[in-house]
């Protein structure tokens, strides 16, 4: 795996190719399971072609930077609202980040952004405005008050938990 530091340090989340990021402008970097969330066919064009001049690069993170993503969604109380093309991104920026210095993530998903910060990776949003800095959240039953870490069902009343900021 490489990581061309002196041309780019940008990842890209599939937001970004669903908005239609000027790919020729790159290299930008993102992985094979955000590519694979891409299915309309002008999309999916116009990624086959930045991939064939080299303008986006796939890549898969390291292991351990996917460990270390899943413990920070963990710490933070997200880690059942990322998807795996999530955790991948984000684990493929924070490898970025590692090997530049720095590296910036083009996403609107405001739960990798919120991780994403966490890991001092620099978010940028394509048509919302970015998170300014990391939030711990939970999951808490709205009928009784039951809190937990985890998506699911409160033990107590059967209510849908919802996930809700930790102030």
């Amino acid at each position: 795996m490489s990581v061309d530091c002196g041309r780019s340090n940008v990842v890209l989340d599939a937001a970004a190719m669903f908005a239609g990021v000027e790919l020729s402008y790159g290299p930008f970097y993102t992985t094979e399971s955000v590519l694979r969330e891409v299915i309309d066919g002008e999309s999916r064009m116009r990624l086959e072609l930045a991939q064939a001049s080299r303008k986006l690069v796939v890549l898969s993170p390291p292991r351990e930077y996917v460990e270390l993503v899943r413990s920070k969604a963990r710490e933070l109380g997200v880690l059942g609202e990322l998807t795996n093309a999530d955790v991948e991104v984000l684990a493929l920026a924070s490898y970025v980040k590692r090997a530049c210095g720095s590296s910036i993530l083009y996403t609107d998903d405001r739960m990798v952004q919120n991780v994403a910060l966490s890991l001092g990776v620099q978010v940028l949003g394509i048509k919302y405005a970015e998170k300014r800095r990391p939030t711990r959240y939970s999951y808490r039953c709205r009928v009784c008050g039951y809190r937990a870490s985890a998506p699911g069902t409160c033990p107590r009343c059967g209510t849908l938990l919802e996930l809700e900021p930790v102030r």
